[in-house]
């Protein structure tokens, strides 16, 4: 199964059109099987973050059975932290779990309207972050957050080189953000495109299930030309199996057919 790449805005990574949301990433030998898998595979972009326990963990083991010469795996991660004392003692910390001098993307993660004076401020983790990038510990910084105002801010501040966005027919508020990011030539990742943790296991038990289902959600996003990469969760190597035969095989969406997605959506969020 050959996946296609695509750019990430102005980093130049070239990264699979569907990457590994490892946020919920299973613990133990069974997420360390997950990620090796999806690398053995093409899954060339991981996403995680701090804050999901012991998934930079895994990540890093799954790296380190990778053979030598392999093709590289672009790592993302991210940090909650305001401060620049914070941010760095966060990163130094990814940088232990994961076993890597240095990682291809750090993210501020989940950033709001009252955080943000603080994290662009001096003292703030914007600031701790470019201390590390000219150190060589982050090649690209970038921002994560559910609101898009605080996005469109990041992307007019010139400051981030990709923003993460939730992209689904359940959540389009970032359509106008992701179009602004690719004027901008700023690299789009986009998350939760199943609609969130627990919406898969609603519409399995829902009419909708047979037609609002990984396939069709999975697809419905990578036909997006504008997010450089999809990051769906994964847990196990069955699921890993399925979301890359989807992303290698798919024809993108015409827009009747996501308009219609989208419909079907709006019937599933009133009723």
């Amino acid at each position: 199964m050959d996946l296609l790449r695509r750019r990430l805005g102005r980093t130049g990574l070239l990264v699979s059109e569907v990457g590994f949301g490892a946020a919920h990433v299973g613990t133990g030998d069974e997420g360390e099987e997950a990620l090796f898998r999806a690398f053995s595979l093409g899954v060339n972009f991981v996403e995680t973050g701090r804050a999901y326990e012991e998934s930079e963990y895994r990540i890093g083991k799954a790296l380190h059975r990778l053979a030598e010469g392999a093709p590289p795996i672009h790592v993302a991660s991210k940090t909650l932290k305001r401060s620049r004392d914070g941010a760095l003692n966060e990163l130094e910390r990814s940088l232990a779990h994961l076993g890597l001098d240095r990682v291809d993307i750090y993210q501020l993660n989940d950033l709001d309207e009252q955080s943000w004076p603080q994290v662009m401020g001096s003292g703030g983790a914007l600031e701790g972050l470019r201390e590390a990038q000219e150190q060589g510990l982050v090649r690209f910084i970038g921002i994560s957050s559910h609101s898009a105002e605080v996005l469109r801010r990041a992307l007019e501040s010139e400051q981030f080189d990709t923003i993460e966005v939730a992209y689904s027919p359940f959540n389009r508020r970032g359509e106008a953000v992701i179009r602004l990011a690719h004027r901008r030539d700023i690299g789009v990742i986009g998350m939760k495109p199943f609609g969130g943790f627990g919406m898969l296991g609603s519409l399995k038990a829902s009419s909708d299930g047979p037609t609002l289902g990984v396939a069709t959600l999975l697809r419905y996003a990578l036909s997006h030309r504008h997010l450089s990469v999809t990051i769906p969760g994964m847990r196990f190597v069955r699921e890993v199996e399925e979301n890359v035969a989807l992303a290698a095989s798919y024809q993108p969406m015409t827009p009747a057919q996501k308009a219609g997605v989208r419909r079907q959506a709006e019937l599933v969020a009133v009723g």
